[in-house]
C-alpha cells in the first residue's frame, strides 16, 4: 500500500490593514487548494498599530500602487475606508473565532473586499454585521467574539513569529519547512516551495 502523502502547510501572515494583503489573498487561496496545502492564517496588527511609523508619503504610494496591481490581477479596489484603530480590532476578534469555526477565509475575504473595495464601515456595528454575514458569521457569534479578547495573545504570538523569522510587514508566507517569504510579489516563490514540497 502506499504511503500516503503529508499534506503541506502554508502559514499566511495578513493584516486587516493591509491592501497588499487583499492582493494576495485569492492567489493564497487558490495555491492552497491546488496543492492540497492546509492554510493558517496568522493575523497580526497593522504596522501603526503595533509602533511602527509609516509616513503619509508612504501610506499614498501604497495606495497608489495597490490600485496598480488591483487593476492588472483585475481585482476589485478602491472605495477604501481604511480600518485603522475600533474596526480592526473588531475584524481580528471575529477573525480569531471564524477560524476556530472554519469561516476564517471567507471573513478574511469579505473584510478585506469590504475596506478596499465595497467601502464599509468595518468600525460600525452595521458595516461589521454586513461583513460578518456575506461570511456566514451571524449577529450572535459576531457579539460573542467581541466579547472575547484572547485574539490580542494570537496576535502578539504571529508577530513574534513575523520577526523571528527576520520579516515584519505582511503579507508573509511560508511553507513549513522552507523559509519564510515577504510580499505578494513573491507567491510565485511560495508555489516553488509548495511544489518542492510535494517532490521529497
Amino acid at each position: 500500500m502506499p504511503e500516503k502523502r503529508i499534506k503541506p502547510v502554508i502559514h499566511f501572515f495578513c493584516s486587516l490593514r493591509s491592501p497588499y494583503t487583499w492582493l494576495a489573498l485569492d492567489r493564497i487561496f487558490q495555491l492552497a487548494e491546488h496543492y492540497q496545502a492546509e492554510l493558517k492564517l496568522r493575523f497580526v496588527l497593522p504596522m501603526v498599530m503595533r509602533g511602527l511609523p509609516v509616513p503619509i508619503e508612504k501610506r499614498l504610494y501604497i495606495l497608489l500602487d495597490s490600485k496598480r496591481e488591483a487593476n492588472r490581477l483585475n481585482l476589485p479596489f478602491g472605495y477604501v475606508v481604511d480600518p485603522v484603530g475600533l474596526a480592526t480590532k473588531q475584524g481580528l476578534a471575529v477573525l480569531h473565532h471564524a477560524i476556530q469555526q472554519g469561516k476564517g477565509n471567507a471573513f478574511l475575504h469579505s473584510f478585506l473586499k469590504g475596506v478596499f473595495a465595497d467601502g464599509v464601515d468595518a468600525a460600525s456595528m452595521k458595516g461589521l454585521h454586513f461583513l460578518a454575514d456575506r461570511a456566514g458569521i451571524s449577529e450572535s457569534e459576531v457579539t460573542a467574539s467581541l466579547n472575547d479578547e484572547s485574539w490580542k495573545i494570537i496576535a502578539e504570538e504571529n508577530r513574534k513569529e513575523l520577526l523571528d523569522k527576520g520579516l515584519w510587514g505582511v503579507p508573509s508566507f511560508y511553507v513549513e519547512g522552507y523559509s519564510a517569504l515577504w510580499g505578494q510579489d513573491r507567491i510565485w516563490m511560495l508555489e516553488r516551495d509548495l511544489i518542492q514540497s510535494l517532490s521529497i
